[in-house]
């Protein structure tokens, strides 16, 4: 069974380029079974869910997904309260988030957009100053657009348990683990850059590699951080898939960025 992954599709910001088509172009020269997506869709459920019907009836093949922190974005105010937003994706039979779905009897793909907890900044800056989300005239959007009425390190704590209490009842089979959030320190933006020695703190939390390698987890799959990467550490193969935005592609080839982005389990 051959199984793909890709993130960060960022249909609104890309729209200008056929990336769906682009994606069900590799898909038939891949071979794919199924498809993951680990989040950012686009910025808002009002674009995500009619792309991801889409897909999935061009794909021709079973599209898990998760949302990411861009598809929970709540632009107009419509809702004031991100839970909403993650019930509508949730409920889906394709959204990943809160359940297991069987590959085969070998194989379980488990999934959840995954939060940060500021595990990934640095000690230069205290919690409160992390839960502002603003840094030299820098805002980070989730502040404005998403709005769990809970603190961030609550809503992760709330992701890890259902992320456990799946990966728990899985016991014996392979494992493919998706999120958007990052889960290892590897997949930081190097602080160097300006800034990120702050932003990192948005990027996911450590507790999530931590509990992939408690329970030998055999993928982690995310996105997020806008490159592609892959680390196997402690027995867990981490992966991450971005297309990204079309202004981040060094190719400027949308054929060849998704081919470089999409990353091909075979189980």
């Amino acid at each position: 069974m051959r199984i793909g992954a890709i993130s960060d599709i960022h249909l609104d910001v890309n729209e200008a380029y056929p990336v769906i088509h682009a994606i069900c172009n590799r898909i038939r020269t891949e071979k794919l079974d199924a498809l993951l997506i680990a989040g950012d869709i686009s910025n808002s459920y009002h674009t995500s869910i009619p792309s991801l019907n889409r897909l999935r009836e061009e794909a021709g093949i079973p599209v898990c997904f998760v949302p990411g922190n861009h598809d929970m974005w709540d632009k107009e105010g419509e809702f004031g309260d991100a839970r909403k937003i993650y019930e509508i994706y949730a409920s889906r039979s394709d959204c990943l988030c809160g359940k297991i779905i069987d590959l085969n009897e070998e194989c379980a793909v488990i999934g959840n957009i995954g939060w940060y907890d500021y595990s990934f900044g640095t000690a230069a800056y205290s919690e409160e100053e992390y839960r502002k989300k603003e840094h030299n005239e820098r805002v980070w959007q989730d502040s404005i657009m998403v709005n769990w009425h809970q603190s961030d390190k609550d809503f992760h704590k709330k992701i890890l348990q259902d992320l456990e209490e799946k990966i728990a009842a899985c016991k014996g089979k392979k494992i493919i683990v998706v999120t958007h959030m990052v889960g290892v320190p590897e997949f930081k933006v190097p602080e160097e850059r300006p800034d990120w020695d702050y932003f990192n703190a948005f990027l996911g939390s450590r507790e999530y590699g931590e509990l992939f390698e408690k329970y030998k987890v055999d993928y982690s799959i995310m996105g997020h951080v806008h490159y592609r990467k892959k680390l196997l550490k402690n027995g867990v193969d981490y992966r991450c898939v971005c297309l990204n935005y079309h202004t981040e592609w060094l190719s400027g080839d949308l054929d060849q960025e998704v081919g470089e982005a999409m990353q091909v389990i075979e189980i």
